[in-house]
């Protein structure tokens, strides 16, 4: 049993946040006796299939506290809860805050009036471990592909992340790892979320590679501990967009590289990947959609 094996199941709990998805239903969605599927999700997901569901509807349910005047307790029972108590000890577990608390400082940060920060909970909360996952053996990830490079304007961008330095082959755990994090410390911290999360390569070797993985934020966000904050310049990037599997992301960057000797440009910072697709809502790897973008300067 795979990610792909996987993917049905994880859109079924994303199209049902407001209820749960009983063990034997989601092991029958993938087609696997209830054990081996709960020690095989716990494996890929890093949680098992009822934390996992938990986790969905808390997160629905503080996109709602951040934008909108809907009641605690109305915000609790669209998010699947029976009673006001138990879902204010599940949120406080989970981000550190009361709901009322939590709303308060949405309040302050100006969430309440953000409604793209509300979209992107939503949408990239339940995946973040499953970024850069391989998918089974034996699929053709590298596909020949036919990239768009278009050289465009990129914005000052301030991130919160975390430095990695790993083995190639543990890239997706150590993601899986980071993102979570920030993406835990963003919420608790009020900070609003500005775009999808990246993975920017710092340094690549035949041993490992140096990496830094989290997600667009506010300007002013300020790190704590190992979660990083940075301010990216404004300049100019070759752009293009990687359709399929995470696998086959390599021939993207080795098309750019080359285009950028063709036209006389020189790399300014690190590339680096974002992470358009939700995988828990587009079962199929094959459209799954990476962005690109190597800043650079020189050229015409």
């Amino acid at each position: 049993m795979t990610l792909d094996d996987l993917l049905p199941v994880l859109a079924a709990f994303e199209g049902s946040r407001d209820a749960r998805i009983g063990l034997p239903e989601a092991a029958a969605l993938a087609g696997r006796s209830a054990s081996h599927f709960q020690r095989v999700f716990v494996r890929i997901a890093g949680e098992s299939p009822k934390q996992y569901q938990r986790r969905l509807q808390l997160e629905h349910a503080a996109a709602l506290l951040g934008a909108s005047e809907r009641s605690v307790l109305d915000i609790a029972l669209a998010s699947g809860f029976d009673s006001h108590e138990g879902f204010t000890r599940a949120f406080r577990s989970q981000f550190g805050h009361a709901p009322r608390a939590f709303r308060r400082r949405a309040q302050a940060a100006g969430l309440i009036d953000d409604p793209r920060h509300a979209a992107l909970i939503r949408t990239i909360g339940p995946c973040l471990r499953l970024f850069r996952t391989p998918r089974a053996s034996g699929h053709n990830n590298e596909r020949k592909m036919d990239y768009d490079i278009t050289r465009a304007p990129i914005a000052e961008t301030t991130v919160l992340f975390r430095r990695v330095q790993a083995p190639h082959s543990a890239i997706a755990e150590k993601l899986g790892e980071c993102l979570p994090a920030v993406f835990g410390y963003a919420m608790q911290s009020g900070i609003a979320m500005a775009g999808p999360p990246f993975c920017r390569y710092l340094e690549m070797s035949p041993g490992g590679v140096t990496f830094e993985a989290g997600l667009p934020v506010a300007s002013g966000a300020e790190g704590k501990g190992d979660i990083l904050a940075a301010v990216w310049s404004a300049g100019e990037a070759w752009v293009t967009v990687h359709t399929g599997p995470y696998d086959g992301l390599r021939a993207a960057y080795e098309a750019i590289e080359k285009h950028m000797h063709q036209m006389g440009t020189k790399p300014s910072a690190p590339p680096r990947e974002i992470y358009l697709t939700d995988p828990g809502k587009v079962p199929d790897p094959a459209q799954w959609q990476t962005r690109i973008e190597w800043p650079i300067v020189g050229g015409d």
